[in-house]
Parts: C-alpha cells; sequence; structure tokens
C-alpha cells in the first residue's frame, strides 16, 4: 500500500511510503522533523487515517491537539521495561494501518543514560509496527549518538532521512530507502521556494 507524506514531491523521491515503514528523520533542529511530520499528519487526517502521536519527551510538543489526532502521554523516566511496554500497549490496542508520530529518540538517551537503551527500544519496537502495517515517524539528533547506535537504527528501520537546514535553505538526503531504488534516491536534494524537493545534480550545489 502507498502512502501519502504530504509532501508530493517527497512521495516521489522515495517512490511513496509504503505500509509497514518506520521513517527516521535525523536533524539538528527538531522544527526540521515538525515539517515533515506535520504535513504527514494534515494528510493522514484528510485521508480518514487512525493517527496517534506518542508524546514522552520534555521539548516542547512535535504536533498540536487537532481533531483527528490521538495524543499518548507517556514517562520515560519510568524506565526502559515499563516505558517499552506502555507503547506496545498502545500499538496493540490501536492495531493494524495505524500512523504514529513520536517523540525525539535522543530523549530517551538522556532519561536512560545510555545509548544502548534507546536503541534497544528502537530495535524492539520498529518490527512490531511493521508486523502491523503501520507508519511511525521519529525524530534523531545528529551528533548527539554514537556510530553503534545509529548503526542499529539504520539496520532495523526501513526509511532513514537526513535532514540540514541553515538560515537560508533546507537539504534532504535519503540515507536508506528499503526495498526500492530510483537513480536519483540517494541524490541530495534541496527545498525550494514551492516546497518541493528538487535533486541537486550540478557540481556547485553539491559543493
Amino acid at each position: 500500500m502507498r502512502i501519502k507524506s504530504g509532501i508530493p514531491s517527497l512521495d516521489a523521491l522515495l517512490d511513496n511510503i509504503r505500509a509497514g515503514d518506520n521513517v527516521v528523520i535525523q536533524v539538528t533542529d527538531l522544527d526540521d522533523f515538525r515539517r515533515l511530520s506535520g504535513a504527514f499528519v494534515r494528510q493522514a487526517i484528510l485521508d480518514g487515517r487512525n493517527m496517534n502521536y506518542i508524546r514522552f519527551a520534555e521539548h516542547e510538543p512535535i504536533l498540536e491537539p487537532q481533531d483527528g489526532l490521538k495524543i499518548h502521554v507517556l514517562d520515560p523516566s519510568e524506565g526502559f521495561e515499563l516505558f517499552t511496554a506502555r507503547v506496545h500497549e498502545i500499538i496493540e490496542c490501536e492495531g493494524y494501518d495505524a500512523f504514529y508520530v513520536f517523540d525525539c529518540l535522543s530523549n530517551l538517551q538522556a532519561s536512560w543514560s545510555t545509548d544502548l537503551m534507546m536503541g534497544n527500544f528502537f530495535c524492539v519496537t520498529c518490527p512490531y509496527l511493521f508486523e502491523l502495517d503501520t507508519v511511525a515517524y521519529f525524530p534523531i539528533l545528529r551528533g548527539y549518538h554514537d556510530y553503534a547506535a545509529i548503526a542499529r537504527i539504520q539496520e532495523t528501520t526501513q526509511i532513514l532521512l537526513d535532514i540540514y537546514s541553515n538560515e537560508k535553505d533546507t537539504y534532504l538526503h535519503p540515507i536508506k530507502v528499503w526495498n526500492r531504488y530510483s537513480p536519483e534516491m540517494y541524490l541530495p536534494y534541496k527545498l525550494n521556494d514551492r516546497g518541493e524537493f528538487e535533486v541537486l545534480i550540478n557540481s556547485v550545489e553539491l559543493a
């Protein structure tokens, strides 16, 4: 099943999100994640999807309350096992074809004082979401975790995107897109004035 991200140019470069995809977006600024996840949520609600927000971090909310969005508030300070069990209870209750946006995974490292447990949470939760044909968006902070933790997440997730913004421009680089390929899929992209991602192919822009 092909899923709309809410950004047509992103659908085109990824050959669409698919049922079962976990989408991890690596950012420096969570506002970049808010932009992509906000478009995804608006499209999902418009399409009548079962849209859920898993809220657990100390940062400002990724999403604001709105019609068609269920917000589940959890506390990671309860510990890895209890927090993970509560998340899995929500996933089980919402069932097949549910959509999710999660708070920043990096907050779990801060709560549990280890990259290992954060990685463990993702690696046991991602396959469960995949089995139920869900779509889930996760942000993670660039440069905040050791290589091993990021490698485990990259190995487990279906889609890994890297987004970088400066004062002027926003760039996107797909790192992993599981089970599909196009000649331009893994090239860098730039967000243009029309809110579309356009591929960078000339050497000046790439530099």
